[in-house]
């Protein structure tokens, strides 16, 4: 199951379709000449047989004809995975013959291990044909210090605040940060002494909210409220255990800490008033 980091990174390109090209113009010199629009693709790449190929994300630029001019198969990657590059290939094809125009294969990763790993070229045969990917690692990632370049892509100080927001321009780049983004993302991809620094920033910036953050803001309140009831179920079933002398082995304390389900939590709880082990009351 993707992870939340996945996801978001994701969705910041599925929110501005623009943003891949722009940073394929910006980081790695494509032309944009004939650029005009972008829109959407289908992202399954079946072929005729019965597996099933799905990319994260595809989209096409067109001229102003509404000809097909580029093609893109972003890719999220968090980790290094062999199989994923016997698969992108697929990927790149599929979209190929159904654009009938050049495609390119963008991976964005916030590690620069994974970075490393994901620009090696993609060998197709015995005679030097290969896919070379371009790679949006943390050292390409754009650094927006600009409160209003902020405001008018909120992706990109998204990525910024990710690969920067520790670095030698942290105050900048999380005060243009705050103009409105998620901090949720970027405080999984930020070291403590700059999650604290925007933590301060926060507190002296009255208005942080923006058309992402919104979004992000009210599902991380309500994760959070539902998260706290669930520690306070578990710290529940923890002291009626513990004080009727029942002790729990260090696998089941982790089951109890890592549930967060209040239905399940419910239950344990009036199950350890009358359970006489801990091996009952979690078989």
């Amino acid at each position: 199951m993707p992870s939340y980091l996945h996801e978001a990174l994701l969705d910041l390109f599925r929110n501005e379709l623009s943003l891949a090209f722009s940073l394929l113009v910006d980081e790695f010199g494509i032309p944009a000449n004939d650029l005009v629009h972008t829109r959407a693709e289908p992202c399954d790449f079946t072929d005729i047989g019965p597996k099933e190929f799905r990319g994260d994300l595809a989209l096409s630029t067109h001229d102003a004809r509404d000809r097909p001019v580029l093609g893109v198969c972003v890719e999220v990657q968090l980790d290094a995975k062999d199989v994923r590059r016997w698969k992108w290939p697929v990927y790149l094809t599929t979209l190929r013959a159904r654009l009938c125009c050049p495609v390119v294969l963008l991976v964005v990763t916030p590690s620069r291990k994974v970075a490393k790993w994901a620009e090696q070229p993609i060998e197709l045969d015995t005679f030097g044909s290969v896919i070379q990917p371009q790679v949006l690692g943390p050292d390409r990632f754009p650094l927006v210090t600009d409160s209003g370049e902020a405001r008018r892509c909120p992706e990109r100080a998204v990525l910024s605040a990710m690969a920067h927001g520790a670095g030698p321009h942290m105050d900048e780049v999380l005060a243009a940060f705050l103009s409105g983004l998620m901090k949720d993302l970027v405080d999984e991809a930020l070291t403590t002494a700059a999650s604290r620094r925007l933590e301060e920033l926060m507190e002296r910036t009255p208005e942080y909210r923006g058309r992402i953050a919104t979004k992000y803001m009210a599902k991380g309140r309500e994760e959070g409220r539902a998260e706290g009831r669930a520690e306070t179920a578990a710290r529940a079933v923890l002291t009626v255990l513990t004080a009727r002398g029942l002790e729990l082995s260090a696998a089941q304390r982790a089951q109890l800490a890592e549930c967060t389900d209040q239905v399940q939590l419910d239950e344990w709880l009036k199950q350890a008033i009358t359970a006489t082990s801990a091996n009952e009351l979690f078989s």
